[in-house]
This record gives structure tokens, sequence and C-alpha cells, in this order.
């Protein structure tokens, strides 16, 4: 019986410590046109920067969303933002003012950030 005890205690003194290791964290993907001015995506850039810490963007291979009625695009930007909390509304209202796009595709999902 104590050693059952003593193995239930273990067992949770490991699972508290990785969870004291992991930070929550929210995962933001947005597609951007890759055919946005240089100055607008250098200041979107600088928003995440400020907002979440930074980001991560690569060039997309392209894509089409029936939802969107644009048709296929074919070079977009993808951003990878982890921040603290939910920014979809800052995000994508800054896409929606501060670079004119009328349809935005965000998705968002929650992560934990391994701290060191």
């Amino acid at each position: 019986m104590k050693l059952t005890r003593l193995a239930l205690s273990l067992a949770l003194v490991l699972l508290m410590a990785g969870s004291a290791l992991a930070a929550k964290a929210t995962v933001h993907f947005v597609v951007v046109p890759a055919a946005l001015p240089s100055e607008q995506l250098h200041d979107f850039n600088a928003f995440l920067v400020k907002n979440a810490g930074g980001y991560t963007v690569s060039r997309s291979t392209g894509g089409d969303s029936a939802s969107f009625g644009a048709g296929y695009a074919p070079e977009n930007l993808s951003y990878t933002v982890s921040a603290p909390k939910n920014l979809s509304r800052e995000i994508g209202g800054y896409l929606k003012k501060e670079l004119g796009l009328k349809k935005i595709f965000l998705l968002t999902w929650p992560a934990e950030r391994l701290e060191e």
C-alpha cells in the first residue's frame, strides 16, 4: 500500500514538473498576399514583434478557398505566431484596417511553449 502511494506521489510530482516547464500559448496561423507592398509587410512584421514578441514567415505555394471566392492565389506569405494569449482579434483588425484586406484566413489553436 505504501509503495502504491509512493508511486502515485512520484507520478504526480513528475506531471507537475512537466507542467511547470510548459507555458500556455496560442498559436496563430495567418496567410497574407505576397504582393502587398514591402512597407506594409515591414509594418505588419513590426506589429507582430510588438504584440506577440515575434513571428515565423514562409512563402506559401498558393491556394484557393471556396468561401473567399477570389480564385487561386499563387503567391502568399504564411505567418506562424505564438503568443501568451489569443491575438486573433488584434491581428485580424490590423489586416483589415492597415493592409486593407477584406477577407482574412486566420487559424488559432492552444499550445504549450517549453520554458527552460
